[in-house]
């Protein structure tokens, strides 16, 4: 795209073409002042607040020629004789811009006039007081005095509610769009619109519930005055009584920057943190509102000790002393459980804890009931490339979701996935059961239930047939590629879409999108990884003959659970070639006495698995440490209580590898320990008993070197010791803090709430595949297809609303999903089944009884459920796919 040159308040300054002036501003010191414009979303040049002098060379209408002054240069004319609107009009060559002259001061303090008209003055009680645009732009562009008396203004009810989470104040709003905007346009929510006409016009909640959205509080955010206020924080602090203190969301895979607003110890509310390379100035509600568990009354405050079968009060020495006897005199039959929610710190020294004090190698960060490690695919080898930047992609990328509804996983995902639509980017979804994105994708393919690795290698064999192929780059690094063919040789994009169910035609056009394209991603999630090994590697194989991995803006992004990555890289998994067992072996030894003892922290198996639970109740010593009493603490020897990420500084790494610093924002009254001080604290009481050097379950105990006192100490060990993270300690990580990316005069289009980023924009870990010494092996194998076409299929389906013990205390209650199952409309009608009417769900592992729903978009065959806390779902599956039979409860 050409550039274009222009002057602006005497500032030349040169733009790309298509650029709309108040952009063009932003580029010199001069400040156009806006309401309804926003740097995140398209101009439309409604609240003409950025009125100003446009000149453009004169054209003589004879010549079509420019006409020139007898100085030389070329005569300038007002455009259209009038001032014009600067979000909507684009710059040109030569034109010249004036946005301080009388004419354009007239217009800017009669806007301000014209819109006080109708607003409130009670700026004492607005919860926006201190960080509203309306009241900065009036104070530096407005009239001094308003020639409206209160009486005068139109007066609405105040307020009233547009759902569970937002409320709004007619009164204040000045209709500029932004919240319409925002819900249309990047969240693809159609949930709020106008109504009436005049000055009764104003915004409405549509659907039910209203305001259905997982993104709505940033509709608070982006308000320029005080219209829409969050049910969490109305009425709760002035603004400027706030303490903010930078934090990153652990409750999915994107490790959204965020800030806590800290008053006297306590948490008032969650704001973003701007990082365009995570979550950009956004949040979804469940990180913004689903944060008040850090507070909530029933956290575990004191450690607990099972005295006559009843978990009794003790003291931290007294259970720590315990614990460490107990896990040594285990001997071998020792094993850990870390949940990847866990910080770096916490993994690192657990795992240490584990293989290096006890000898132990039995270590895992998946429950009991999880898959095979398929993950490690992603997250060893193919993940996207170092300076991966999703808001820079566009026209020329394509995305791939296989597997994966990221809205309910890693909801910022849907915004970026839009976003990257939006810019010209192709899309393509593959889902056996309809999501949001795949409603606005280029293409979606909903492939039978289990049929997902067909779909797949229809992708890979069109590749490779069409001569699509991109794997010169790899070199003499590429492994299994002659066998990949011959593995495909039999195989037709015709057969495998017909045993998938789809269209060969739309699976052709999907490989070719992605091939061609400059970059590639592909997102997927948990039904891809519960399929296992023979889905992932194919995803994987399809990155690696795509020419989509190894480089920045391309390869795999795994919704998976939050820190997972680092869990893996900082060594809690088992490790098969020293024996170390996985939670499902582990489970399985306590239930036949193999396994003596076992740490289980920030994790709950017996919540996932009633199978888990009995193995669970059969192990000599549990030991769990967590923020409540969960389903595993309660079965408990010792509980000790965890820390909150909010209580504690740290590191967590995301999804695409980026390691980021969050810091201490409150103090927890009863001072309890983060993982990685309770594994110090019992590496020491272990060190006493067993000297260094000597034997520890068949290896020489370390547990005197460790002497660390913050958890900075703990983060420069993981650089030191682990070579991925080399160069992301948490003084390198705060780097790039401030204002990054911002021009000066900025502040004018993000007024109000702040999104600074106070603590740098992280670091991101290479893929292994970008160390030009590793090997890229692609393989493949073609499953059988799993069903016939008359059975009923079940599939666990993943909710952001989990009734987790993450949403204690948090107005997303009304939000939870309850247990449920979904039916077909032609299920249901075959099985006479009502909505709301209950039903049995029966597998060979056997039965739950839940109330039904129906879908009209769900494929008939297929059932869903919502994998949410207390659905009994765990007792029945089999597998990624259970086949179920679907009776009418009695």
């Amino acid at each position: 795209m050409a550039d274009v040159t222009l002057v602006i308040d005497g500032q030349t300054v040169t733009v790309p073409a298509g650029t709309n002036i108040v952009d063009a501003a932003r580029a010199t010191s001069v400040a156009v002042p806006v309401f309804c414009y926003h740097p995140k979303m398209k101009p439309v040049g409604m609240c003409r607040m950025c009125m100003v002098e446009v000149w453009t060379p004169k054209i003589d209408p004879a010549t079509r020629q420019v006409v020139m002054g007898e100085d030389g240069k070329p005569v300038l004319a007002l455009m259209m004789g009038k001032l014009q609107p600067g979000c909507v009009t684009p710059v040109s060559d030569g034109m010249e811009v004036r946005t301080g002259t009388d004419k354009v001061k007239f217009t800017q303090k009669g806007m301000l006039e014209f819109l006080l008209t109708s607003h409130p003055l009670d700026c004492p009680v607005c919860d926006k007081g201190g960080e509203c645009p309306l009241q900065n732009l009036t104070m530096q562009w407005g009239p001094g005095i308003s020639r409206f008396d209160y009486e005068d203004k139109v007066h609405f009810e105040k307020p009233i509610p547009l759902g569970d989470l937002i409320y709004l104040d007619r009164e204040r709003c000045i209709l500029c769009s932004r919240c319409v905007r925002f819900e249309d346009d990047l969240a693809g929510d159609p949930v709020l619109g106008f109504d009436n006409r005049g000055r009764a016009w104003e915004i409405i909640a549509k659907g039910e519930p209203a305001f259905d959205s997982k993104f709505s509080g940033n509709t608070t955010d982006i308000c320029p005055v005080g219209a829409l206020t969050s049910a969490d924080f109305r009425f709760k602090a002035r603004v400027w009584e706030l303490q903010p203190v930078p934090s990153v969301c652990t409750l999915c895979s994107v490790g959204c920057d965020l800030t806590l607003d800290m008053r006297h110890n306590e948490l008032k509310r969650v704001m973003p943190r701007e990082n365009d390379f995570v979550n950009e100035i956004w949040l979804c509600d469940k990180g913004r509102f689903g944060m008040r568990a850090t507070e909530n009354g029933e956290r575990l405050t004191t450690p607990l000790i099972r005295r006559n079968g009843q978990l009794a009060p003790a003291t931290w020495a007294d259970a720590l002393a315990l614990v460490a006897d107990k896990l040594v005199s285990a001997g071998a039959a020792v094993g850990g459980i870390a949940g990847p929610s866990l910080p770096n710190e916490d993994l690192f020294l657990f795992s240490r804890f584990f293989r290096e004090t006890l000898g132990s190698n039995n270590l895992d960060y998946r429950p009991g009931s999880a898959s095979d490690p398929a993950v490690d695919t992603w997250s060893l080898g193919m993940g996207v490339g170092q300076g991966t930047n999703l808001l820079t992609l566009g026209k020329g990328s394509a995305v791939l979701i296989i597997g994966a509804d990221p809205e309910e996983e890693a909801p910022l995902y849907t915004l970026r996935v839009r976003g990257i639509q939006s810019r010209g980017g192709d899309l393509t979804v593959i889902n056996p059961y309809p999501t949001k994105l795949g409603k606005s994708a280029n293409r979606s393919i909903a492939p039978k239930a289990g049929t997902g690795p067909q779909v797949v290698l229809a992708l890979i064999k069109t590749i490779l047939e069409e001569k699509l192929a991109k794997v010169d780059s790899y070199g003499n690094r590429l492994r299994g590629y002659d066998e990949l063919n011959k593995a495909l040789a039999n195989e037709t994009v015709d057969g495998l879409c017909a045993v998938a169910g789809v269209s060969a035609e739309t699976v052709r056009a999907a490989a070719r999108a992605f091939a061609g394209a400059d970059n590639g991603i592909i997102l997927f999630g948990r039904l891809a990884l519960s399929v296992g090994p023979v889905l992932v590697d194919a995803i994987a194989t399809l990155a690696v003959v795509a020419g989509k991995v190894g480089r920045a803006n391309n390869g795999l992004i795994g919704l998976v659970d939050q820190n997972a990555r680092a869990a893996i890289d900082l060594g809690v998994r088992p490790d098969a070639a020293k024996a170390g067992m996985n939670s499902r072996e582990m489970l399985a030894a306590a239930r036949t006495g193999d396994l003596k003892a076992l740490f289980v922290a920030g994790i709950d198996p017996a919540a996932e698995n009633p199978e888990a639970a009995k193995a669970l109740k059969a192990v000599d010593f549990l030991v769990v440490q967590d923020l409540f009493l969960t389903e595993t603490a309660s079965l408990a020897d010792v509980v000790l209580p965890l820390a909150a990420v909010a209580e504690r500084e740290g590191t967590v790494t995301n999804a695409e590898r980026r390691v980021q610093r969050f810091r201490q924002a409150r103090r927890n009254p009863a001072d309890v320990l983060a993982v990685w001080q309770v594994a110090q604290q019992l590496t020491a009481m272990v060190a006493e008993t067993v000297p260094v050097g000597a034997s520890t379950n068949g290896k020489p105990s370390s547990a005197a070197a460790w002497n660390y006192a913050v958890a900075e100490d703990v983060s420069d060990a993981i650089a030191a010791n682990v070579r991925l993270y080399a160069n992301a300690t948490l003084a390198q990580l705060s780097m790039n803090s401030g204002t990054w990316g911002r021009q000066s005069n900025e502040q004018v289009y993000y007024d109000g709430t702040s999104y600074e980023n106070v603590e740098g924009i992280g670091a991101q870990l290479p893929a292994l595949i970008e160390d030009p010494k590793s090997t890229v092996t692609v393989s493949v194998r073609v499953p059988q297809a799993p069903v016939a076409d008359n059975t009923l299929m079940l599939i666990a389906a993943p909710r952001a609303y989990d009734n987790g013990d993450w949403g204690k205390g948090s107005k997303l209650a009304p939000r939870m999903v309850p247990a449920h199952v979904i039916l077909s409309v032609a299920d249901a009608q075959a099985l006479g089944v009502a909505i709301g009417e209950r039903v049995v769900l029966r597998s060979s592992a056997g039965d739950v009884t839940l109330p039904a729903q129906v879908d009209s978009g769900l494929a008939r065959g297929l059932v869903l459920a919502p994998l949410v806390r207390g659905s009994g779902l765990a007792g029945l599956l089999t597998g990624a796919i259970t086949a179920v039979t679907v009776l009418k409860a009695e």
